[in-house]
C-alpha cells in the first residue's frame, strides 16, 4: 500500500527515473531485516541495505528479460520470493551479478549485524560522551571500534548464561524511543544489570569496559535530553546515508531512490541527503568527505523496475547473512559468491574484512 499522511507528501518519486545531468546516476535501494530500534532478541540478526546503480529505463529491460527467461507469469512486480526456491531462476540472478553480467559492477550491500550495532551504540552514546567530557577522544586510533568489538565478541563468553542478552536488552530499552517515556526506570534497570555483569565477568577486557560503564550514569540520564534527527538506535538512516556516500564517491553526482518504507519519512530522507553530503561520517567507522547527492526520494516498487532489482539483491543478501549465521538455503548456496563481493567495506560488522567473513559460517552466531 502507498504511504499516506503528512510525513510522506514531498519526496515521493512517481515518474520513472532516468540518468541525466541534473540528477546524475540513479541508484535504487531496498532493505531486508529492518526491525526499527529493536536490535536485540529478534529472529533476523542482520539488516541489509542493498543498492543498484541503474535507472528505470534500463531496469525495465532487465526486469522483462528476467520474467521471460524465468518463465514468471505472475502479475505485479518481481520479488526475491519468486526466485529463492527455483534453481533455474537463481542461475539468472547469478548470471546478472557475475563477472561480465549486466549489474556486476553496479551493486552494493551495506550489512548491519544488529547485536554489534547495539554494542557500538553503548560505546558511542555512553563511553564516548563521557570520554569527550573529560577531554579524551575514543574515535582516535580506533579505540571506539576496539571497545565495541570487545563487548560484542568477548561479552557473550565473559557473561555466561542469559546475562549478556540481559545487558544488551536493558541498553536497548534505555536508549530507544520507547525508553524515553520511562527513562528513570529504564536507567535503573540498565545499571543494575551493569553491576551484575561487572561482578560476574570472567574476561579482563570486558570487566574493565563494564567498570567504565558503571560511572556513565550522568550520560545515560542525558540520552533523551535533546531532539535527535532520528531515533538513537535506528540503523536504516545511517545505512542509507553511507550507501549514498559510497556511490557518490564512486560515480560523482547521484540520486537515491529507496523503496517505500514507513521509517523513511520526508524528514528522514532529508536527513539522509544532509548526512551523505556532509564530510562527517555517520558511524564509528566512517569519517569521509561528503558526496554530490542531487536527490534522495522514495518510490513504490510497482512503479519502479529499478527498485525491483534492488529487492532481488536485498533478498539474496539476507539469505547470505542467514547462511553466515548457520542457516543455509539453496538461494544462499547459489548466490553467496556473487553477493559477498558487493558488501560495503564500512558495513557495521565486527571484522576488518566483512566480505571475507561473510563467506564463512560464524560459529559465534550458531552457538546462540
Amino acid at each position: 500500500m502507498p504511504l499516506t499522511g503528512e510525513k510522506y507528501t514531498q519526496l515521493t518519486q512517481h515518474q520513472p527515473t532516468a540518468d541525466n545531468k541534473s540528477h546524475g546516476r540513479w541508484v535504487a535501494c531496498d532493505e531486508s531485516g529492518w526491525d526499527g530500534e529493536q536490535l536485540i532478541g529478534r529472529h533476523r540478526r542482520f539488516l541489509v541495505f542493498a543498492s543498484v546503480a541503474v535507472d528505470d529505463v534500463e531496469a525495465a529491460v532487465l526486469v522483462q528479460a528476467l520474467r521471460e527467461r524465468g518463465g514468471i507469469r505472475q502479475a505485479g512486480e518481481l520479488k526475491f520470493r519468486l526466485f529463492k526456491d527455483h534453481a533455474q531462476r537463481l542461475s539468472l540472478l547469478r548470471e546478472l551479478w557475475a563477472p561480465g553480467g549486466a549489474l556486476r559492477d553496479r551493486c552494493s550491500v551495506y550489512v548491519v549485524e544488529k547485536e554489534y550495532a547495539a554494542s557500538a551504540k553503548v560505546i558511542d552514546l555512553l563511553l564516548e560522551e563521557k570520554e569527550y567530557a573529560e577531554g579524551g577522544n575514543l574515535y582516535a586510533d580506533g579505540q571506539a571500534r576496539a571497545l565495541a568489538r570487545t563487548l560484542a565478541l568477548e561479552g557473550p563468553r565473559a557473561l555466561r548464561g542469559p546475562l549478556f542478552g540481559d545487558l544488551m536488552s536493558a541498553f536497548v530499552a534505555l536508549a530507544s524511543q520507547r525508553g524515553a517515556a520511562r527513562h528513570g526506570e529504564a536507567s535503573e534497570v540498565f545499571f543494575t544489570v551493569i553491576e551484575r555483569a561487572w561482578a560476574a565477568s570472567t574476561r579482563k577486557p570486558v570487566t574493565e569496559l563494564l567498570a567504565r560503564l558503571r560511572s556513565a550514569r550522568a550520560y545515560a540520564a542525558a540520552l533523551h535530553d535533546e531532539d535527535a534527527n532520528f531515533p538513537l538506535l535506528e540503523m536504516l538512516i545511517p545505512a542509507a546515508a553511507q550507501t549514498a556516500r559510497r556511490w557518490g564517491h564512486s560515480l560523482g553526482r547521484v540520486s537515491l531512490l529507496t523503496d517505500e518504507q514507513r521509517m523513511l519519512t520526508d524528514n528522514a530522507l532529508s536527513t539522509v541527503k544532509l548526512y551523505a553530503r556532509s564530510p562527517v561520517g555517520m558511524t564509528l567507522f566512517t569519517r569521509e568527505r561528503g558526496a554530490d547527492i542531487a536527490a534522495v526520494v522514495r518510490g513504490s516498487s510497482s512503479d519502479h523496475p529499478s527498485v525491483q532489482l534492488a529487492d532481488l539483491l536485498a533478498g539474496a543478501a539476507a539469505a547470505v547473512t542467514e547462511r553466515h549465521a548457520g542457516n543455509d538455503s539453496p538461494a544462499a548456496s547459489a548466490l553467496w559468491p556473487a553477493v559477498v563481493s558487493f558488501v560495503d567495506t564500512s558495513s557495521l560488522l565486527p571484522y576488518d574484512d566483512p566480505a571475507a567473513h561473510l563467506r564463512m559460517v560464524d560459529e559465534r552466531l550458531t552457538r546462540r
